[in-house]
């Protein structure tokens, strides 16, 4: 598609010649040679402030919702966010292969890796780049939506209620999943039921010819049964009535390695996934689930999962000092969450468990619960629990405890070190906004 196409489809004016257009970019800082520089208006920044940069750093022309200053071409639309929007269903409506919808409290991002490198086994395979998953993100990963692909996996977040719904009208997938749901967001979505509510949105097809996979474990897999109009539902967990079962999940800390078994009607297969983590083992169902609905057998793409590359700060193992491990889960944090990677900590033996949290954010007025029911978790199944932030200060059970509330992140880094041996095994974590990254990153050898 050339300029000329692209101002005819979004209504825009074109200025200079209507270059072909190969890639698009919205950040100046990771702009590649050859780009199409988007100008986005938010309300902390407007791109259009960027557009020397982008020059600079060799975009090819530009989307502007305002006239520049430039000898690049250029197209001048109303709005470069609706611009995004429009691309985004044009490519969807030509494109001719399978669209896989995920959403979720958690494991959205993970779950979309590991669903994409097992079908990238078999055909070239489009997908969510990073954790693009708002109402910018998702639309402006499908710029690049061509029929070079055989199918797209689309993660797709919400922070408020509606945010599914629209998001859904733009991808159009043909399966949809959901990974779970828990408390997170609940300063945008007052509670779990509205979360679960929002979620379920992915859930409605249009003409009900999707698929849609549900969580059988989950306490909402039969609100969402009644909900979809989907022409068929497959379940996945651990749940004896799951559709896809996993079966005898297992740590191999010396290979650092999870193995387990998958269990469906008509198949049964071991399975051996890179990186440590049973909770990961279900969003492999989830992913093995949907690649059966291809038409995929599960033996010919599971060896993929020995090759999975997590996203960065998601359980990341790490050599830190004196030759203790490192868990580095520091991208995010919600409630359940935190209890998952308690749980990763809590698998492996022989090893003191320090845990060195930050707080949980957008919990709004369940907070002190939240974090509470967090401490009473970790107490009973970790050595040491090194916190900072005030969140955790309505913890009454830090008073008299050898636990530790710290004011900054230098007392804290101070005393993990004090505690860190060769038996030791550390797990950061915290709301991408507290900064866990730091500490982790310190901690690393």
């Amino acid at each position: 598609m050339d300029l000329k196409e692209l101002a005819l489809h979004s209504k825009g004016i074109l200025f200079g010649d209507p270059v072909e257009v190969i890639n698009f970019s919205i950040d100046t800082r990771t702009l590649n040679k050859g780009d199409v520089y988007i100008a986005i208006k938010g309300d902390r920044f407007d791109g259009h402030d960027f557009i020397l940069e982008a020059e600079k750093n060799g975009a090819k022309a530009f989307i502007v919702s305002k006239q520049i200053q430039t000898d690049l071409p250029y197209v001048l639309v109303k709005n470069t966010i609706n611009f995004i929007e429009e691309i985004a269903i044009l490519n969807r409506s030509s494109f001719k292969g399978n669209v896989i919808g995920i959403t979720g409290t958690n494991g959205k991002t993970t779950s979309k890796q590991i669903l994409s490198t097992l079908l990238s086994k078999i055909h070239e395979c489009h997908k969510t780049q990073g954790n693009k998953n708002n109402h910018i993100g998702v639309p402006f990963c499908m710029l690049n939506l061509t029929n070079s692909f055989s199918s797209s996996v689309m993660e797709i977040g919400t922070s408020q209620i509606g945010e599914i719904k629209t998001l859904t009208k733009i991808i159009k997938p043909n399966i949809a999943a959901i990974t779970n749901v828990s408390a997170g967001h609940l300063e945008g979505l007052k509670d779990t039921n509205s979360i679960a509510e929002e979620k379920g949105d992915i859930l409605k097809f249009e003409h009900s010819v999707g698929v849609a996979i549900l969580p059988r474990d989950s306490i909402y897999f039969d609100f969402w049964k009644k909900k979809t109009n989907a022409r068929s539902i497959y379940s996945f967990g651990l749940h004896k009535d799951s559709d896809f079962r996993v079966v005898d999940p297992k740590v191999d800390l010396n290979h650092l390695v999870t193995n387990f078994v998958v269990k469906s009607r008509n198949e049964e297969e071991q399975c051996t996934m890179n990186g440590i983590g049973i909770h990961n083992t279900i969003n492999a169902a989830m992913a093995l689930s949907v690649c059966h609905v291809l038409g995929l057998k599960l033996s010919d793409v599971k060896s993929a999962l020995e090759r999975i590359e997590f996203p960065e700060r998601r359980l990341s193992l790490h050599e830190s000092f004196k030759g203790s491990l490192l868990i580095d889960d520091s991208y995010n944090s919600n409630p359940a969450s935190m209890k998952r990677s308690i749980d990763v900590l809590n698998e492996i033996p022989n090893k003191t468990k320090i845990c060195l949290f930050g707080e949980m954010k957008e919990l709004g007025n369940d907070s002190k619960k939240m974090h509470t029911e967090v401490y009473q978790y970790a107490r009973e199944r970790t050595d040491y629990l090194l916190c900072i932030g005030d969140e955790w200060s309505g913890v009454e059970a830090f008073k008299g405890s050898n636990d530790v509330l710290f004011q900054s992140h230098q007392d804290l880094y101070d005393r993990a070190k004090s505690l860190i041996n060769q038996k030791s095994v550390t797990l950061v974590k915290g709301s991408r906004s507290t900064r866990m990254d730091i500490i982790a990153d310190k901690l690393k050898q």
